[in-house]
């Protein structure tokens, strides 16, 4: 019975490498064939037990979205799809927070891709979002009454937008 479980553990896990490895080939792929053709901006969202999400946009010049691509799920078998919804918008004056099209970690990935691009046309270097075990003990330290260790880094922190865009209406 024990060489039967750690078997099967072994086939399970050996899976789940393979599985990832393809799921970053894919997240190369689809990085180097923006980055190809221009800039990149990139917002994650990460997920312990919910969905996680992250957003890829090429951007020209001044700062406009060409092409957007975006990958959503909890396991490895998530693959980047394309996400054309906010192509010819100005990555800077995007808000999903209330788009209801989207789920909530795809609204917090485009959030997170425009504050990073804030970030970076300010001259600085994005924060990396914590994890989800860093955002759980974080979370235990505020109920106990302590500050959280990692800066607090949500949707909308870094400027907000001087001009919010109406967002397309679906068909």
């Amino acid at each position: 019975m024990f060489w039967f479980a750690a078997i099967c553990f072994a086939l399970v896990y050996g899976a789940n490498v393979v599985l990832a490895l393809l799921q970053s080939k894919n997240y190369t792929t689809a990085y180097t064939t923006l980055r190809r053709r221009g800039r990149v901006a990139i917002g994650k969202k990460k997920g312990l037990l919910t969905t996680g999400a992250i957003v890829m946009f090429q951007l020209d010049e001044d700062g406009t979205i060409l092409e957007g691509t975006r990958l959503t799920g909890i396991t490895v078998l998530a693959r980047f799809r394309p996400f054309d919804e906010f192509d010819g918008h100005p990555l800077a004056s995007i808000d999903a927070s209330a788009d209801r099209r989207f789920t909530r970690s795809v609204r917090l990935a485009i959030d997170n891709a425009r504050d990073n691009y804030l970030e970076w046309t300010a001259g600085q270097t994005p924060p990396e979002p914590p994890g989800p075990l860093a955002q759980i003990a974080d979370s235990i330290r505020r109920v106990l009454g302590r500050g959280s260790k990692h800066a607090r880094v949500t949707a909308g922190t870094p400027r907000p937008a001087t001009q919010r865009i109406p967002l397309p209406q679906p068909r």
